[in-house]
């Protein structure tokens, strides 16, 4: 048998282009590099008007000596096989180079080690033309004349690492050359960013590891956490260990939308827009290393449905589960193993019930209880409900009492044109882009007519003052006045 090299064509790097990564995912894949070099501050710039279009991803972290700069610009220069330590993020080898030339057909890094510096530069019209794998390799003056001014003021003394990009091909052709546009990308960006490296940018208190900076030209990406862990109205449970494979499960649900406070808004980043609601957003949230990989989808365990938007799981994984999570080559997919989505499938069961009750008719009186509430929820055949005003509320039967026949029968067929005309739709779309409802509260003076036109109407009930405060103060509307119990005191002259 004869054996020939069949060493693959300089073409290759042209076709490595089409893997499928976008500016978020590539950008990602190499903030990566840059945390499992030990990194505290990365700074993400870009090009601004009348500049040769750039970015430029720089770091504080170890630097590379020469052979090792030389490999980490090598096709598949480490294994996927090979023992990583905890905190790489790396994986296949391809990362630097596929997520850069998918943006850009030039590729320089430039970085630093005890001071000695190292520019090696992958240019796809160079490669073309040579018809051979030529990496340049760039002396000191050489590579102070390719790094824009502003990159090269933000690079570090002693080490550290800089990837600049240039000819922004690809970029160009989905977002156009305008720096508007580039902005506008660079906006979602920083979104992305953000609630894929929250972890690093604000550790939990449980988190083993060091907090790093990431800023956009300048500007620090925004605080993101998809389980508001500082709410005191989130529940959680605790974390549940799957087996010895140092994967963790632990659980969260959000309180409703109407509880929801500016702040925890902007920490989930809730955007009709851009598709950001509770419902889409709900599901799994799987970090390898603290680094979130995929989030908002249930793995099909669990649909996506309104009664379980609340509901959140963080799934912690170690890099050495990589080949059975089937983590792809740009890190944004993975797929839980059987033995881990076995275990994965009956938390979240037990999980969504929480966040099912949660939206139940909160903080409202069933019809059974002693103080009925305004409105009547009656539960039809097939999952089908309606609301009906409810003739067992105080207030009602006082007002019914005082009518005549003839006016009772008037105002009952109102009350059932005001339930049949609920618009349940219009609310329902509403609340799925997780718009808040006003929850009305009653002011003192507002409260004080109501309570005054329960005190006449009491003539036709014959409660004693004392009763008439116990009757009335836990029930609607007076139980949404903050004084309800002392103004009625005071009309009734307890």
């Amino acid at each position: 048998m004869r054996e020939r090299t069949c060493a693959p064509n300089p073409n290759l790097l042209e076709s490595m282009r089409s893997v499928g990564y976008d500016l978020n995912t590539a950008i990602a894949d190499i903030i990566d590099n840059s945390i499992a070099a030990n990194a505290t501050k990365i700074s993400i710039l870009y090009f601004g008007q009348g500049e040769e279009p750039y970015i430029a991803i720089v770091d504080d972290g170890d630097g590379m000596d020469d052979q090792t700069a030389f490999e980490a610009m090598q096709l598949a220069g480490n294994s996927p096989n090979e023992n990583r330590a905890s905190n790489d993020l790396g994986r296949f080898g391809l990362g630097l180079k596929t997520a850069s030339l998918s943006q850009a057909r030039s590729l320089l890094m430039t970085t630093l080690q005890d001071g000695a510096r190292t520019t090696l530069r992958w240019d796809l019209d160079a490669v073309a033309r040579a018809g051979e794998w030529t990496l340049e390799q760039l002396n000191e003056k050489e590579t102070l004349s390719a790094l824009p001014q502003r990159v090269h003021d933000a690079m570090p003394v002693s080490h550290g690492t800089c990837i600049l990009w240039r000819n922004l091909d690809k970029l160009e052709t989905l977002t156009g050359r305008s720096l508007r546009e580039i902005d506008k990308a660079m906006d979602e960006l920083t979104g992305y960013l953000a609630l894929v490296f929250h972890r690093f940018t604000h550790p939990y208190p449980d988190d083993d590891i060091r907090q790093i900076v990431i800023d956009i030209n300048g500007y620090p990406i925004p605080q993101r956490d998809p389980f508001l862990r500082d709410n005191p109205a989130v529940q959680t449970t605790g974390v549940q260990r799957i087996g010895n494979l140092g994967a963790t499960l632990r659980g969260y649900t959000l309180p409703y939308q109407n509880r929801l406070r500016d702040e925890d808004k902007k920490l989930l980043d809730l955007s009709e827009q851009r598709g950001k609601t509770l419902t889409d957003t709900q599901g799994f949230y799987v970090y390898r290393a603290y680094r979130l990989i995929t989030w908002g989808s249930w793995f099909r365990m669990l649909p996506k449905k309104q009664a379980t938007k609340l509901s959140r799981v963080q799934v912690d994984i170690p890099n050495s589960l990589d080949a059975e999570w089937t983590l792809d080559i740009k890190k944004s997919r993975a797929t839980p193993p059987k033995i881990i989505s076995d275990v994965m499938k009956r938390y979240v069961d037990r999980l969504a019930k929480p966040s099912r009750r949660a939206q139940q008719f909160r903080g409202r009186r069933k019809n059974d209880d002693p103080y009925a509430p305004v409105w009547d929820i009656v539960n039809d055949r097939d999952g089908v409900f309606r609301y009906e005003i409810n003739r067992s509320n105080p207030y009602i039967a006082s007002f019914l009492d005082a009518l005549t026949v003839e006016q009772q029968k008037t105002f009952m067929e109102m009350a059932k044109i005001l339930s049949a005309t609920i618009p349940y739709e219009d609310m329902q779309s509403r609340f799925a882009m997780d718009q808040r409802a006003d929850n009305f509260t009653l002011n003192d003076d507002q409260a004080r007519v109501f309570a005054k036109q329960m005190w006449t109407l009491n003539e036709h009930m014959g409660l004693t003052p004392e009763r008439f405060v116990e009757y009335f103060r836990n029930t609607e509307p007076m139980s949404l006045c903050r004084n309800g119990e002392m103004i009625l005191k005071e009309v009734s002259h307890v």
